[in-house]
């Protein structure tokens, strides 16, 4: 089963001088860790919302919250107690908190199945973070104007892939304080907007959002989307 990992920060983590790399190494080893990246800062997000027809983009996150997500991992693990134990690893488990969310499998129709980004890098420059918004008026995505998103993105190059994850009262939140493992129900943050997905998508940022901005998903929830950071070291 597939799961996906989000790194979050955490001001009340402990601080390390782990390097995340033999980590990265052990579960590629594996074969269980089949890809991840980091991602910029959040001040650097821009966040999509469509109302009443028209495009709303803002510069920063959806919302001021202390944990953030920092970057992803996707698993290919045989249930929840080896993504757990691959969470409980990772060195944020301690410097700040990880979110596991089950991927669940979506399908849109002929045409429109996922693009492997199998690798540390994937080929787009960006993610985008599908949530929902209980402010957002009532909207039920159409699944013919889903795939159509879906099958001109892939046509553009615009489209590079995305994972479609389960509720998130399926998420388990691990941390390490003091040395004690923590596991408690949960995303990382306690919000209304919860991620439903995520979206590869490659192009400048005009591009990108222009994109974005056209996602049936934008008219009953928000985008957040995040630029990977490739030049880290």
């Amino acid at each position: 089963m597939k799961y996906v990992l989000f790194i979050a920060t955490d001001p009340a983590g402990e601080r390390i001088d782990e390097n995340p790399e033999a980590w990265v190494e052990k579960w590629n080893g594996r074969g269980v860790r089949l890809e991840g990246m980091p991602l910029k800062p959040v001040e650097e997000t821009t966040t999509v919302r469509v109302r009443a027809g028209e495009v709303l983009v803002t510069d920063g996150p959806f919302a001021e919250t202390a944990e953030w997500i920092a970057g992803y991992d996707l698993l290919e693990a045989a249930d929840l107690d080896e993504a757990m134990e691959v969470a409980a690893s990772h060195p944020m488990a301690t410097a700040g908190r990880i979110e596991i969310r089950p991927v669940e499998p979506l399908d849109h129709g002929p045409d429109t199945d996922n693009v492997p980004h199998e690798g540390d890098a994937p080929a787009s420059r960006f993610l985008a973070i599908m949530r929902t918004d209980p402010a957002a008026p009532p909207y039920t995505p159409d699944p013919a104007a889903v795939a159509a998103w879906v099958r001109d993105g892939l046509a553009s190059g615009r489209y590079l892939g995305g994972e479609h994850l389960s509720p998130v009262e399926d998420a388990t939140l691990v941390r390490r304080r003091g040395g004690e493992l923590l596991v408690t129900d949960g995303g990382y943050a306690d919000v209304a907007e919860w991620v439903t997905g995520i979206v590869f998508v490659d192009g400048d940022r005009e591009q990108a959002l222009e994109y974005v901005g056209r996602c049936p998903m934008a008219r009953s929830g928000l985008v957040e989307l995040r630029e990977f950071w490739r030049d880290f070291g």
